[in-house]
């Protein structure tokens, strides 16, 4: 039967559009699962992988036990490799010095430097200057000393750092006298090995009404160490 539109039962309406909506009844699967979650299970899962991987690695390495059997199950401890024989050197023992006296020492005394070098000044010893020589004047009164250094150092010592230098009794500067025929030349010259001693002869003109007094100063390097010898002339 119809109405009175014509319409049977069952039969849509001509007038109108689809239905509005979904139909009923389930049509797709379950919603996507939100990015936070996804996110954290991935977090989750790295984790789980990583810790997996690091106690491998622990257990190849023995980190869980001792090899031996005889410790307590705690990671080995092992000591750090000694150094070659050869990169293992020895301090050397220090080296001291009396400190230079307030007045000259007395010829013939031996001095010790800060550097392990001795020098020793012998007593002053008059001599007559050939016609050769050089640095003597008339009226002045020529005199040598031998001034004997020895190097008790480890190192090698350049002699040409010795410095020596003569006084009269007034203070003054004595003059260098060169006189090969006496053995006098430029002094110590060369280089002196550990242990070994060098002996050099050295000539001055000493002025006349001074009080024949001689000084002598010796100077090792170029630090202002030295140290002075003094005394009355033969």
């Amino acid at each position: 039967m119809s109405d009175a539109n014509g319409r049977g039962p069952g039969r849509p309406s001509q007038g109108g559009g689809p239905p509005v909506g979904p139909p009923p009844g389930p049509l797709s699967g379950p919603p996507p699962t939100p990015p936070r979650r996804r996110t954290w299970l991935l977090a989750l899962i790295g984790v789980l992988v990583l810790a997996v991987g690091v106690t491998g690695l622990l257990i190849g390495t023995g980190a869980f036990g001792d090899d031996d059997g005889g410790g307590d199950g705690g990671p080995a401890v092992t000591s750090p490799p000694a150094p070659p024989a050869s990169t293992v050197r020895e301090t050397p023992e220090a080296t001291t010095a009396a400190p230079a006296p307030e007045g000259p020492l007395p010829f013939g005394r031996t001095h010790r430097y800060a550097d392990g070098v001795e020098v020793t000044v012998s007593a002053p010893e008059r001599f007559v200057p050939s016609d050769t020589s050089a640095g003597h004047r008339a009226g002045y009164t020529a005199v040598t000393v031998q001034v004997t250094v020895r190097n008790a150092s480890r190192e090698r010592l350049e002699l040409g750092i010795v410095q020596v230098r003569g006084r009269d009794g007034d203070g003054r500067e004595a003059d260098r006298v060169f006189d090969t025929a006496q053995d006098l030349g430029f002094g110590h010259t060369g280089t002196l090995l550990p242990g070994r001693k060098a002996v050099a002869a050295y000539g001055f003109d000493v002025p006349p009404g001074t009080g024949s007094v001689l000084e002598v100063e010796v100077g090792v390097g170029f630090t202002g160490d030295s140290a002075f010898w003094g005394g009355g002339l033969p």
